[in-house]
């Protein structure tokens, strides 16, 4: 059995007795090449309204990923699942995550969702109330569809080649 997807790296870190152990199995005998992962953003203030883990613990999954695929002797490698205009979220948010994989994550990512309101969800709370459910302050949130396609680009554009192609 292979496992692509639906990892939660902040659950491993938080199992100390048999966290380390499970993800060298899983990489050494349940990954056939790649596994996607979701830290979604990068970026502090959208992490925190996401409620989750500092990207430090994506960069420690990372790290002992690499690791354990070598360690196993087998070319492996991470994929990420991100988001653009979740709550909180601004254009510069996203250039700061694309610089991030770039330079942390080796990669350029090519695939990242828009934020879409889900029924029963802080996030959807946060988008259409346009605050923070738990501190009452107000939120930006992007509602503009040309914007939020911006904040994708912003993450998923090639750069440009010298004829100014992409």
């Amino acid at each position: 059995m292979f496992i692509s997807s639906g990892i939660r790296y902040d659950l491993i870190f938080s199992d100390t007795q048999t966290g380390e152990a499970y993800l060298e199995k899983i990489v050494a005998d349940h990954v056939s090449g790649q596994m996607k992962i979701a830290p979604e953003h990068t970026a502090p203030q959208v992490l925190a309204l996401m409620g989750k883990q500092p990207v430090e613990h994506l960069l420690k999954f990372k790290q002992q990923f690499d690791r354990l695929s070598k360690k196993a002797g087998k070319p492996q490698f991470l994929t990420y699942y991100l988001i653009a205009a979740h709550p909180g979220c601004r254009l510069k948010d996203m250039q700061d995550l694309k610089r991030f994989c770039i330079e942390n994550l080796k990669t350029v990512p090519e695939q990242v969702q828009i934020f879409t309101p889900t029924p029963s969800t802080w996030s959807t709370l946060m988008y259409y109330t346009e605050t923070d459910p738990f501190s009452g302050r107000p939120l930006f949130v992007e509602k503009d569809p040309k914007e939020k396609e911006k904040q994708k680009l912003a993450v998923t554009a090639k750069p440009l080649g010298k004829k100014g192609r992409r």
